[in-house]
């Protein structure tokens, strides 16, 4: 509410006080908009937001939720829940710490919820980073109430729900008192021995669903172990072993913990034996003869393992197999986020995250009775992914497994994946299959009835738009193995949206346990897929398909078992045809492109067909709408057929994203190209010879002998001592590193311990609670379950990133005032008692630290507020009255040389952090500045030339010896002028003076001295020269003179008695420019220039005209010259090329016709010129014919004798092999041999028509 209208805005949390808002405690912003800081509410029923508007970036905001009735129960309850999702958490603690229950961590696009606080207090978190700002949150809560209001079916004791099934009586059971009732029973069911029995078309625990539907029903137990995702589960027998996975703070977390199918109970196992392993996460389990394998995982929520561990069923022990392989080119590689198949006596890992390579993209089999690891032989290259999902199972080759989902990298960026391959364990092959369209990692697959079942998953990606982004998917797909195809199974289970939960499949039925959605879970879910009997004809037996596959046979819709023949009728078998009413799979546009495609095995014939393209990798012909398995272009023509034959190509350069993944191939190397890194082939480094590409390959972007302390280096040689990889660490990196014999690379974040290295290195994060450094690209992805409350980014140098270590430290001794204090939940600030602000910043909730002294009173803990005046032990505590007033308590003078509202900085000419009682140390700046850096002690150097923290030394190209106190000077050149730039920034705002100095060494020439100073201040110059004829002292030229943009000249003349110039005078002329400030230029010059000597001048310009004009002369009768020669070139090359025309006699009879034919064929008259047509086989015949003289000896008069006649003959196979063109080389010389050839051919043709 505001109190004037003096302010332009409103402000939502605060008082407008002379027209800016003043906020209100916990609240920041030019409106008071953004919560910040730490509020304490104690109304029995309030709401909770972090803003009207959008929330800031960097929110840290706490609520502490506090009755003042002791022990009243608290309900909480989300009415709009809106942040990004894995990045912004609100995190629930059921008491008035983080010490309590971790009750939940909420991101992402929540539905409307309840949960309940026991203790009645509870303490309300919320982080948010710079990246996305979305709607926020409305929190709403009340004490004394039961969540949901139990449901209306239970009663509200004491804030707790009485009832028989469910935490807020949401299930309801048949009880005793419902047998051969409807109870809870719907459509028709009743309750028969405590279950409801179902009419025929129904089914379901309450009968809510009809059998020709898919229907998920929530088990209900009487006691459930603490929820927890990315754990393992396997099914034994009718029981589900549940082992590891991560979970929220505070809770009793038991491991490993059974579930029974058949009874629908919860059990936990006692383990023997003297080793066990520790809790792990995004691990895998499966199952061999008598024992339980797990493998990798995060262990202690930082490291990534390569352990294997067996669990012996019947003595309940835990053995470990194989311990930590730091070696990289062997398996057991340290994974999270794989999965694992057993196939024979083997295990198959595929994939998962390595904290030093990324995403793996080979296969670990693991042999259980020799205990030998190998690497799969799979020649086909393919992206490695996490955190996707694969199922195993047989097809008619043999056993295969199908990987679908998850994130992997690609086009130089993680990003989620849609796709579905097949790995055929006997050919070692890999495939691809049709897409699903949707993208999620984090989500459950199991083979149920022939089908691939899909439930749940993480659809964010950060690199898509928020509008196809699902943070917590309810969706549940199905693939049809057989068919290749993908739908949708109806689903009407809002509860089922989580991620991070396992999924397990009976024959006929499939379980889905635990998994996170803000919450962790610990329910258990059955899917019951359609029945096929509630089909009676054939067009609905087809249309079933909500988790089953039907088929109608002999009059009857059964489950269609692919290793079964099913009876065809007469016609069928003897049309060689599957009948319409036992077709399996829907006829679509995409089955038909593949089964088109999928018959082709080889390049040639596969390119045969339009529509498909031929994958070099993994031998497969696909739709060209499809995608390859290594995410390369199909082959389309036959040229690229004949080069992918041979040899397999190795894997591509471009497929490695880090420095470690690049060097594992032999045939490639890791350079920066433009400031980017890449992995580029070992023959490409001929290229960076050339002058082009030098500045493209100029160096490795890392290397451990630069970015890396020794105390690292020491640990990464011991870590890497067991590796067969060469690692060699040079003093100096050569310019280009001649391939792979230079193996360094960079420390990969996981094996960096502290925040300062963490930060050091461009693409790390540090995660204060976790102590944990991990890569920028997996930060998302390994810390899905919100474990991260806040996080440090940055790539900084000195006390930037110290300061953002210091103020994220979840170690709270670090933090040195009240306020930093309040920044960490998990801290709290212990006043001393002094009234001067000295304090310790200590663990603790509101009751106060967990660390208690002997002497501690509950008055000098602040948990929500801080003392009245901090001081930081630099002054007491004065009460001041205020204008509006009330008494304030304010800061005395500063003592101690601080200064600030609190004593917290230091005052000029010291430096420190004086809070919480350090002291100011003086600034040593060997003279050559005034203050230095307040915090960091860095001098502000006065004079233009000196640096250093210290202002010891000198720029390059000044002279000087700063640390005695002497100037450092700039050396200016005789006949040039310096323009010196000092700008307003950090290397010069601290600027007032430059010291300058020039030595003329002509002995007869005048010095002419010129300065301007152009700037927003005006300058003072002072000018000296010393030299060898005078006394020690130098001689005062200047002392005060004014300098502006207009500048002023000096001359010494070298005629001057008083002045001497040369090198055996040795003078010298030292310039000081001071009382200046930044931004100014400064240009100034030395010259020694001597007269112009005219008479000389125009003897040499008149001889250069002369030579000017005769080279002019000479060049003009050179020009006319060669176009004489070139124009009578021309007219003999014309001359030449008319007379090679073709040209031939032409034999004219003009005889009598009587006398023609007794002559013969032979003699016959010849044609003037053939003209074939294009087709050559036909042409135009030109002759000379004599006209008709009606009798007379000659035509009559006026009239010629002559004509020229053209007929269309045809032409014989021999005269077109005269006819063919020469080639051009002999065009001319061989045109009148064609024609005289040519002649017989034509005579003879004549004589057949005649």
């Amino acid at each position: 509410l505001s109190l004037s209208t003096s302010c332009d805005r409103h402000c939502y949390n605060g008082v407008c006080l002379n027209g800016s808002c003043v906020c209100s405690k916990g609240w920041v912003g030019s409106q008071c908009d953004h919560c910040y800081g730490r509020i304490k509410v104690t109304e029995n029923h309030s709401h909770l937001i972090d803003g009207p508007l959008d929330y800031s970036p960097s929110s840290k905001c706490t609520w502490l939720i506090e009755s003042e009735k002791v022990g009243a129960p608290l309900n909480i309850r989300l009415e709009n829940f809106q942040t990004e999702c894995g990045w912004d958490f609100v995190y629930i603690y059921d008491g008035d710490g983080v010490y309590g229950e971790q009750l939940a961590a909420f991101c992402g696009e929540q539905e409307v919820q309840e949960l309940s606080a026991p203790s009645g207090k509870a303490l309300i978190y919320f982080f948010s980073d710079l990246a996305m700002n979305l709607s926020g949150f409305n929190i709403t809560y009340e004490f004394e109430r039961c969540p949901y209001n139990c449901n209306s079916h239970g009663s509200c004791q004491n804030s707790q729900c009485v009832c028989d099934h469910g935490d807020y009586c949401e299930v309801r059971v048949c009880t005793k008192e419902d047998e051969d009732k409807q109870g809870p029973c719907l459509h028709g069911g009743v309750c028969k021995d405590s279950r409801c029995s179902c009419a025929t078309s129904y089914h379901g625990d309450t009968c809510q669903m009809r059998n020709d539907r898919s229907v998920w029903d929530r088990i209900t137990t009487p006691k459930a172990p603490a929820g927890r995702a990315s754990h393992a589960s396997v099914l034994i027998d009718d029981v589900i072993w549940s082992i590891g996975g991560e979970h929220f703070s505070g809770v009793v977390f038991e491991d490993p913990v059974l579930f029974n199918i058949t009874s629908r109970s919860w059990k936990s196992v006692v383990v023997g034996g003297k080793v066990k392993p520790g809790p792990r996460f995004d691990h895998t389990l499966v199952r061999y003869k008598s024992k339980l394998f797990m493998y990798g995982g995060v262990i202690d929520r930082r490291n990534i393992t390569s352990e294997l561990w067996s669990f012996d069923l019947h003595t309940k022990e835990w053995n470990q197999e194989n311990g930590e392989n730091r070696n990289l080119t062997i398996p057991p590689l340290a994974v999270s986020g794989h999965t694992a198949h057993v196939i024979g006596s083997e295990m198959y890992v595929i994939f998962g995250y390595h904290p030093e390579i990324g995403f793996v993209h080979n296969i670990q089999i693991y042999n259980f009775e020799t205990g030998r690891w190998r690497f799969g032989n799979t020649k086909d290259q393919v992206y490695g992914r996490f955190r996707h999902t694969s199922v195993h199972y047989k097809m008619d080759s043999g056993d295969a497994i199908l990987v679908y989902g998850g994130t992997m990298w690609s086009n130089t960026q993680n990003n989620l994946t849609d796709s579905l391959m097949r790995y055929d364990i006997k050919h070692e092959k890999w495939a691809n299959l049709p897409p699903s369209g949707v993208q999620l990692f984090l989500h459950t697959a199991t083979i149920l009835n022939g089908l691939m079942i899909v439930v749940g998953g993480n659809g964010y990606n950060i690199s898509e738009s928020r509008t196809k982004q699902e943070c917590f998917s309810s969706m549940v797909q199905a693939y049809d193995i057989a068919c290749k195809q993908w739908f949708n199974i109806s689903s009407d289970a809002v509860q089922l949206r989580r991620y991070g939960h396992t999924a397990v499949a009976t024959n006929y039925e499939l379980y889905v346990i635990g998994g996170f959605n803000g919450k962790m879970l610990n329910d258990v879910w059955r899917f019951s897929a359609a029945e096929c009997s509630s089909a009676t004809r054939p067009e609905e037996c087809r249309s079933l398909i909500d988790g089953v596959k039907c088929i109608f046979t002999e009059r009857a819709c059964v489950r269609f078992d692919p290793f079964v023949s099913y009876k065809q009728s007469f016609l069928s078998f003897v049309k060689n045809e599957v009948p319409k009413s036992m077709s399996e799979c829907r006829n679509t546009a995409l089955r038909q492109a593949l089964q088109t495609c999928e018959d082709y095995t080889d390049c040639m014939s596969c390119i045969s067909e339009p529509a498909c393209g031929w994958c070099p990798s993994g031998d497969q012909c696909l739709p060209n709408e499809g995608e390859c398995v290594d995410g390369q272009m199909m082959h389309t023509t036959w040229e690229k057929c004949s080069s992918s034959r041979g040899p397999p190509p190795p894997r591509p350069c471009g497929m490695a994203n880090d420095c470690r993944s690049c060097k594992l191939l032999s045939h490639c190397n890791w350079y920066t190209a433009d400031g980017k890194p890449a992995c580029i082939p070992l023959e490409d480094e001929s290229k960076c010879t050339s002058a082009i590409m030098v500045k493209r390959c100029r160096q490795l972007t890392f290397t451990l002998t630069v970015l890396l302390r020794k105390e690292q280096l020491d640990r990464e040689l011991d870590r890497v001592a067991s590796s067969s990889l060469p690692l060699r660490l040079p003093t100096t990196p050569p310019p280009i590193p001649p391939g792979q014999n230079l193996s360094y690379c960079p420390l990969p974040c996981s094996s960096l311990y502290t925040c300062s290295e963490c930060l050091q290195e461009q693409k790390c994060m540090w995660c204060p609670s976790t102590s944990r450094c991990i890569n920028m690209e997996a930060y998302a992805l390994s810390f899905a379950y919100g474990q991260c409350p806040s996080w440090v980014a940055g790539h900084a140098h000195g006390f930037a990133f110290s300061k953002s270590c210091r103020i994220e430290s979840s170690n709270c001794s670090t933090h040195k005032t009240c306020a930093e204090c309040h920044l960490s939940p998990e801290c709290g600030w212990l006043d001393d008692g002094s009234r001067t602000g000295l304090g310790t910043c200590t663990r603790g909730s509101a009751r106060g630290p967990l660390e208690r002294s002997p002497d501690f009173q509950q008055h000098q803990w602040y948990f929500i507020d801080c003392p009245a005046c901090q001081c930081n032990g630099h002054s007491m505590c004065n009460e001041t009255r205020q204008t509006f007033g009330g008494v304030q308590e304010v800061c005395g003078e500063c003592q101690n040389n601080t200064m600030g509202k609190h004593c917290e900085i230091c005052a000029p000419g010291y430096h420190g952090d004086p809070r919480n009682g350090d002291n100011c140390s003086p600034c040593q700046c060997n003279g050559q500045a005034d203050t230095c850096d307040h915090i960091t002690g860095t001098c502000h150097c006065r004079t233009k030339g000196v640096s250093g923290a210290s202002c010891d030394r000198c720029d390059q190209k000044y002279y000087g010896q700063p640390k005695n106190g002497t100037p450092c000077y700039y050396e200016l050149s005789v006949d040039f002028i310096f323009t010196f730039k000092l700008k307003n920034e950090d290397k010069d705002k601290h600027a007032t003076e430059i010291y300058l100095f020039s030595i003329p060494h002509k002995k007869d020439t005048d010095v002419t001295f010129q300065i301007s100073c152009d700037g927003g201040s005006q300058a003072n110059v002072a000018l000296n020269i010393t030299s060898s004829l005078f006394e020690s002292t130098p001689r005062r030229m200047m002392l005060n003179t004014t300098c502006d943009a207009k500048g002023f000249r000096r001359v010494y003349v070298a005629s001057d008695p008083d002045y001497a110039y040369g090198t055996d005078a040795n003078t010298t002329f030292f310039v000081r420019v001071f009382n200046f400030t930044t931004p100014i230029t400064i240009q100034v010059s030395f010259a020694q220039s001597p007269p112009i000597n005219w008479v000389l001048f125009f003897v040499i310009f008149a001889a250069c005209f002369i030579v000017l004009l005769v080279v002019a002369g000479l060049l003009w009768m050179i020009k006319l010259r060669i176009e004489v020669y070139r124009r009578n070139q021309r007219r003999i090359d014309e001359i030449e090329h008319m007379a090679s025309r073709p040209f031939s006699s032409v034999k004219l009879e003009l005889t009598s016709p009587n006398a023609f034919q007794a002559s013969g064929p032979v003699q016959g008259p010849t044609p003037l010129s053939v003209e074939p047509c294009s087709n050559y086989k036909s042409g135009i015949f030109t002759l000379a014919v004599r006209l008709p003289t009606g009798g007379r000896a000659t035509t009559p008069n006026g009239t010629s004798g002559l004509a020229v006649a053209s007929a269309l003959c045809l032409l014989t196979p021999a005269q077109l092999g005269v006819l063919q063109a020469p080639d051009n080389s002999e065009n001319r010389n061989n045109r009148k041999t064609t024609l005289r050839s040519y002649i017989p051919f034509l005579r003879a043709r004549m004589n057949d028509t005649t």
